[in-house]
């Protein structure tokens, strides 16, 4: 549907006059958020933690990239476009789609690699300092065994960002 610039206008809460533009008062129009722009397999596995039920890997099979490890791509260079990551996270519950999205535009949604650490770990605040320090992505590793069978729900703050 096209809006007329008469409409455009109404709802930017500008009126226009014969004489030129006046406006309506303040604005309180809500930020539209385009999901465009690629984003690189490398990114987007760091949050991966696989506590998505096969998620993750269901979105990878379902976007046509090889996993033949059956965890992880092969191809960590390749570049895919934000609405099929945005996609992963929706439609298949990637847990590690929605975080990378989150960090990419900024989204007020809680972390699912937090709520994942918090998890096996037993500590929270840990998503920023996991995806730089080996230390503490060996040590979740070691703990993860105990939660091989676990599915973390994907939190419904998280979905409603991304709608």
């Amino acid at each position: 549907m096209r809006l007329s610039r008469r409409q455009l206008f109404a709802a930017a809460g500008v009126s226009v006059l014969a004489g030129g533009f006046t406006s309506n008062g303040p604005v309180a129009a809500a930020p539209v958020r385009t999901w465009s722009g690629e984003v690189q397999l490398a990114e987007w596995e760091r949050y991966h933690l696989g506590l998505d039920g096969g998620a993750h890997q269901k979105a990878l099979a379902a976007l046509g990239i090889a996993h033949r490890d059956g965890v992880r791509a092969d191809e960590q260079y390749l570049e895919v476009p934000v609405e099929s990551v945005r996609r992963a996270a929706l439609e298949f519950g990637d847990h590690a789609a929605a975080d990378v999205l989150r960090d990419r535009f900024g989204l007020d949604a809680p972390s699912m690699l937090g709520l994942g650490l918090e998890l096996v770990l037993g500590e929270d605040g840990l998503e920023r300092r996991y995806l730089d320090d080996p230390q503490l992505q060996l040590r979740y590793i070691g703990h993860r065994r105990r939660y091989a069978d676990h599915v973390l729900p994907m939190h419904p703050k998280v979905r409603a960002a991304l709608a």
